[in-house]
């Protein structure tokens, strides 16, 4: 079978096939999905085709280490500006090496230099597909995705055979809820590359959908077009382990987990999936000890916030206030670096009683922009814990749209049924969530199984 028709059997056929094929994170998922077609300008071929294309290669030196591909693309850039001063082409790689760098790093200021670069080369480059898909990884980045959708439209136009602008452009319709425009673009960069890039479009878009078996099968394609040693690949594995993980299978999602940090030392990303897995099983301590460890390496608010919670559930006060602390640290310096901080902290003030006002005001902002099911289930979450059970209600629908089985939307959903006073339709929700994963949420499974139980009881004395 060719490529591409292997590529159209993996993404629309048999019983894995994307719903009405007509036509969810600070997400790390998206981080990849963000800056895998800027680095592609920047790293010597051979690296390209590992972490692009995803064929295996002997670049495994270059790849074992994530903190060290940014730092190298950068001096390589550096060191080609030095032989030809200004050169638009050279300028862009330096500026998709920033954007790698702070992936690897978490620091956001990399994007205001990757910024000022991209001007200059555009300046001299105003019709360049690279520039353009470039500027649609930073905007990605930094979350301005009616910005990236445009850059997407244009790289798409200016290199109409490039995967890599059909990545920018997918990622921005997933992020604005334009799902069927999002499925036939995934398809259309599947037919022209069936890579590690493509295949984990495909996986989030099925997991968009409630296809978490589909999913799955998408995700292990990515992961055997990567290479054995590749960071891409190692992200895979933590994707995989976190469809696991939502569907309640905690042993394959810690053998995800613990193969990511096999294929690169130390992987940041794979010891926080372990230190949920921990939680999960009750293993406070040892979350704890690798959330630290993670944190140290990649403070991303996602693992600073869960690092909060652990100390908290252990009864360290003073810890957890720490974490949430430097949590409103990172807020302000992300927004400082023209990062839009949008519902991914709503979510957290809203988890954890903080500023409700501004949870709701930021997640409404968010959904009129880019309405969503996430958004709409963040908006949904934010809005009943301010007490709008009428809003909640609504939004949570819409959250459900497209029939997810994310755990978390599910319960979240039970819960504001629950309060509105649908029990009937509260119990089903969250009976299915319970039955996809009993320990989902950290903060939540044991509201989750002490809710299920009333709902019985009170079904019983009725």
């Amino acid at each position: 079978m060719s490529q591409t028709r292997h590529a159209r059997a993996v993404a629309i056929a048999g019983e894995h096939r994307l719903p009405g094929v007509r036509a969810r994170f600070l997400s790390s998922r998206a981080i990849l999905f963000y800056t895998i077609a800027a680095i592609a300008l920047t790293l010597p071929i051979a690296a390209i085709s590992s972490l692009v294309r995803g064929e295996p290669d002997s670049t495994a030196a270059l790849i074992m280490d994530p903190r060290t591909i940014g730092q190298r693309a950068i001096d390589d850039a550096q060191a080609r500006l030095e032989r030809a001063p200004g050169d638009p082409h050279v300028i862009t790689q330096l500026a998709s090496a920033y954007l790698q760098r702070a992936r690897e790093t978490g620091d956001p200021t990399y994007y205001s230099k990757a910024d000022g670069l991209l001007a200059t080369a555009l300046a001299d480059l105003p019709a360049d597909a690279d520039v353009a898909i470039v500027e649609g990884s930073l905007a990605l980045s930094r979350h301005d995705f009616v910005a990236a959708l445009g850059w997407g439209t244009r790289a798409v136009a200016l290199g109409p055979a490039r995967p890599s602008a059909y990545g920018v452009l997918v990622d921005a319709e997933v992020e604005l809820g334009r799902y069927d425009e999002a499925i036939a673009n995934a398809q259309r960069m599947a037919d022209m590359r069936p890579d590690l890039s493509s295949y984990t479009r495909i996986s989030y878009l099925r997991e968009l959908h409630g296809d978490l078996a589909g999913a799955i099968a998408a995700m292990q394609l990515a992961i055997q077009a990567g290479p054995v040693s590749g960071e891409a690949t190692a992200w895979c594995d933590v994707q995989l382990g976190n469809l696991y993980f939502a569907k309640g299978d905690l042993d394959g999602a810690e053998r995800a987990y613990t193969r990511s940090v096999q294929r690169v030392a130390g992987y940041a990303h794979g010891n926080a999936g372990i230190a949920r897995v921990r939680a999960a099983r009750g293993d406070v301590a040892a979350a704890a000890t690798l959330y630290e460890r993670v944190v140290a390496m990649l403070p991303l608010p996602e693992y600073v916030g869960a690092l909060g919670d652990v100390y908290a559930r252990e009864g360290n006060g003073d810890g957890a206030a720490r974490q949430y602390a430097l949590l409103d640290v990172e807020r302000r310096l992300l927004i400082a670096n023209g990062v839009r901080v949008d519902a991914d902290l709503a979510l957290f003030d809203a988890d954890h009683q903080r500023d409700l006002a501004r949870a709701v005001d930021v997640a409404r902002a968010e959904y009129a922009i880019r309405p969503s099911v996430h958004i709409a289930d963040i908006l949904a979450w934010a809005e009943f814990r301010s007490g709008d059970i009428v809003g909640a209600l609504h939004h949570s629908i819409e959250a459900l749209r497209l029939g997810s089985q994310d755990p978390l939307l599910l319960y979240h959903a039970g819960v504001i049924a629950q309060e509105s006073g649908d029990d009937a339709r509260a119990s089903a929700l969250l009976q299915r969530a319970h039955d996809l994963s009993p320990s989902f949420s950290f903060l939540w499974a044991d509201d989750l199984a002490g809710r299920l139980s009333g709902l019985v009881l009170r079904g019983s004395t009725r």
